[in-house]
C-alpha cells in the first residue's frame, strides 16, 4: 500500500490535531481522532463517506466498535507512539450503526503534544465486493466443472456398457478417437488402436470403399451397412456409421457388428435358459428363498441332499426343516445376510425329512432384489466325510483332566467333580459361540439356556469382559 503522508515527528507536534484530521480526510475515506483511552472524540468523513451516520462512532471506544476478529488489530493500532515507526496498515471490520460491517484499512499517527491518536482509513468495500464476485465465479466454475465431470462419467459408463462395438472416428483424418470396451473383442488392444487410422482395421482392398462410405455418412447421406472383414481376426463384420456434430467438428459414430458373435451368443432368453439348466445340474445345492427362509425354488442337488422324493416336496417349506440346528442356523444365516448382505462358508448339516442321515455342509448366501421382492440365494456345498472326522480332544482339556486326577486324595471328590463340570461347561459355551459365529442369543438357544444365564456363565469363566453390557447379542 502506498503511503499517503510523509511527516516527521517535529512537524506533527507543531500541527493542530483537528486541522491534521481535516487535511488527512482529503486523501482518505475516514479519519478519527482518539484520546489516550482509545475513545473516539471526532470523526471526519472523506470526500466519499463510508456510511451515512459515521458520527454515531463519537464517544465509543474504538475497540468496542469493531468485529471480534478485528480487535487484536485495533489493539496493535492503538499502541502507536512518537518513538515508534509509522504504524502498518491493517484491515479492520468496522461496525457502524445502521450499516453492515465495513472492511476499512486503517493506519494511525500519534500526536505527542496533544496526546491524541489519529486513525486514517481507506474503504475496501468495492475491493471486497470484487473479491466476493471472484469467489462466487470460482464456485460457479467448480460447480460447472463438477457437472461436466459427472456428465462425462455417465457418458463413459454408457459408452462402455453397450454390448455393441462402437468407435468414434474423426471425419477429417479418419483416425479413431475413442473405442468402447465391447470393440475390444473385435479389434484387440484398445490402447494400441486409439489414434490409428480406422481403415487399417480392414483389408487393403476395402480401404477405398470404407473411406467413401464414411464420407457419405459425413455428408448426411443415409445408407445401408457395409460388409467387410477384420484384418487381424479374419472375421466377417458389418459396419454402420452415423454423423455427430461437436461444435465446428464433425465425427462419425461407427458400429462394428460381428456376424459370428451374434450367431454364437444367441438371444437373451436362450442365455437365461442355459444358465437355468447349468444351475439345475450344478453339483452344489442351490435354492432361492424369501427373507424369512421359505424356499421358492431349488435345484435337483438340494432335493437329493434333503432325500426328498421330488422338488415339489421342498417348495413352499422353510429351510429350517433340513438344517441340523434348525431355527438357530436359519436365524444366523438370514440375520447375517440381512445385516451384511452375504454370508460365506457357514458350517452346518443337512438332514433328511425324518431327521436322519445328517450330511455336513458349508452354506453361503447373498441377498438380491427381484422386482419389488427381496430374496435370498443360498448355495450349499457338501463336505466329504474325510474332512469332518471328529477332532482330538483339545490339549487344554487333557491337561486339565490330568491335573484334576492328581487332586485325588488331596481335595474332596465333590470339589473335583465341580471343577470338571466347569471345564466341560466352558468348552461347550466356546463351541456354541464358534458354531453360531459369536451370536450370543443363538448360542444360548443352542445350549438350552436363557440369554441372561449364558451371560452369567460367560463372565464366570472369563469368556467376556465383566463390564460388558448384558444385551449384546453378537
Amino acid at each position: 500500500m502506498t503511503k499517503i503522508y510523509n511527516l516527521d515527528t517535529s512537524e506533527l507536534n507543531n500541527l493542530d490535531v483537528n486541522l491534521a484530521a481535516e487535511l488527512l480526510a482529503l486523501s482518505v475515506d475516514l479519519t478519527m481522532i482518539l484520546n489516550e483511552s482509545g475513545v473516539i472524540e471526532k470523526v471526519v468523513d472523506g470526500s466519499k463517506p463510508v456510511a451515512a451516520n459515521t458520527s454515531s462512532l463519537v464517544g465509543k471506544k474504538w475497540l468496542d466498535s469493531v468485529a471480534i476478529d478485528s480487535q487484536p488489530k485495533v489493539n496493535a493500532l492503538l499502541k502507536t507512539r512518537e518513538d515508534q515507526d509509522e504504524q502498518k496498515w491493517r484491515q479492520v471490520n468496522q461496525e457502524i450503526d445502521g450499516a453492515n460491517s465495513l472492511p476499512i484499512q486503517f493506519s494511525t499517527i500519534f500526536f505527542a503534544k496533544q496526546n491524541k491518536l489519529v486513525a486514517i482509513g481507506k474503504d475496501l468495500s468495492s475491493i471486497s465486493m470484487l473479491q466476493q464476485k471472484l469467489v462466487e465465479s470460482q464456485q460457479e466454475i467448480e460447480r460447472d466443472y463438477a457437472n461436466l465431470h459427472a456428465i462425462q462419467n455417465r457418458y463413459l459408463q454408457l459408452f462402455n456398457s453397450i454390448d455393441q462395438a462402437y468407435l468414434i472416428v474423426d471425419s477429417q483424418t479418419l483416425k479413431m478417437i475413442e473405442v468402447n470396451k465391447s470393440a475390444g473383442f473385435l479389434v484387440g488392444d484398445l490402447k494400441k488402436i486409439q489414434g490409428k487410422l480406422f481403415v487399417n482395421l480392414f483389408p487393403t482392398k476395402d480401404h477405398e470403399a470404407i473411406q467413401s462410405y464414411l464420407l457419405e455418412s459425413k455428408a448426411g447421406i443415409l445408407q445401408s451397412s457395409f460388409q467387410t472383414t477384420l484384418e487381424d481376426l479374419k472375421e466377417n463384420v458389418e459396419i454402420s456409421s452415423s454423423l455427430l456434430r461437436e461444435g465446428n467438428q464433425n465425427i462419425c459414430l461407427v458400429s462394428i457388428k460381428s456376424k459370428s458373435q451374434t450367431t454364437n451368443l444367441g438371444t437373451v432368453n436362450e442365455q437365461a435358459a442355459l444358465l437355468s439348466q447349468a444351475m439345475e445340474d450344478f453339483q452344489d445345492g442351490f435354492i432361492v428363498c424369501s427373507t424369512n427362509g421359505v424356499i421358492l425354488t431349488s435345484n435337483n442337488t438340494f432335493v437329493t441332499m434333503s432325500q426328498s422324493t421330488q422338488k415339489e416336496s421342498v417348495l413352499g417349506k422353510s429351510l429350517e426343516l433340513w438344517l441340523g440346528r434348525a431355527s438357530v442356523d436359519l436365524k444366523i444365516i438370514l440375520g447375517t445376510v440381512r445385516e451384511h448382505g452375504s454370508i460365506k462358508d457357514y458350517a452346518s448339516t443337512i438332514t433328511a425329512d425324518d431327521g436322519s442321515s445328517s450330511v455336513p455342509v458349508q452354506i453361503s448366501a447373498v441377498s438380491f432384489n427381484s422386482g419389488k421382492l427381496s430374496l435370498v440365494a443360498i448355495g450349499i456345498h457338501q463336505l466329504s466325510k474325510a474332512l469332518n472326522k471328529p477332532t482330538d480332544k483339545p490339549d487344554n482339556l487333557g491337561k486339565n483332566a490330568k491335573e484334576l486326577t492328581q487332586l485325588v486324595g488331596k481335595v474332596p471328590l465333590k470339589q473335583i467333580v465341580t471343577e470338571t463340570t466347569d471345564i466341560i461347561e466352558k468348552l461347550c459355551i466356546l463351541a456354541a459361540l464358534d458354531l453360531t459365529m459369536t451370536n450370543r442369543a443363538s448360542a444360548a438357544e443352542l445350549l438350552g439356556l436363557s440369554r441372561q444365564g449364558l451371560y452369567i456363565k460367560m463372565r464366570r469363566f472369563g469368556i467376556v469382559d465383566s463390564n460388558a453390557p448384558d444385551d449384546i447379542d453378537a
